[in-house]
């Protein structure tokens, strides 16, 4: 018996479908280049944290202030970034038209 495409198990019971999942996939948001600037914004602002805590317990205030300036504003450029980012992404918008595939065994299948 040839089949078109490649062969799936249809369901037995009426669970879900979890193999096509509209949502991201573990990994998915990290190997998507786009998000990397992001992360690095965001990185840098959870490193620069650290400096600023040092510097306010040494009683170096105006250093501390600086410090403390630059990671509000690199974590907040890197939140704004993956948002961003998030909501340009036509396939994962609730509502765009994106079809998912359907198997191949769905369209023999006839529910009661």
């Amino acid at each position: 018996m040839a089949s078109e495409g490649t062969w799936e198990i249809p369901p037995l019971d009426d669970a879900p479908d979890i193999a096509r999942t509209p949502g991201p996939q573990p990994g998915e948001t990290m190997a998507d280049t786009g998000n990397w600037a992001g992360f690095v914004l965001v990185g840098i602002g959870l490193l620069t944290v650290i400096p600023a805590v040092a510097f306010a317990a040494l009683g170096v205030q105006g250093w501390a202030l600086l410090v403390a300036f630059i990671a509000c504003v690199a974590l907040a450029a890197g939140a704004a970034l993956l948002v961003l980012q998030r909501r340009n992404q036509p396939g994962r918008q609730k509502g765009s038209g994106a079809e998912q595939k359907t198997a191949v065994w769905q369209g023999s299948v006839q529910r009661p």
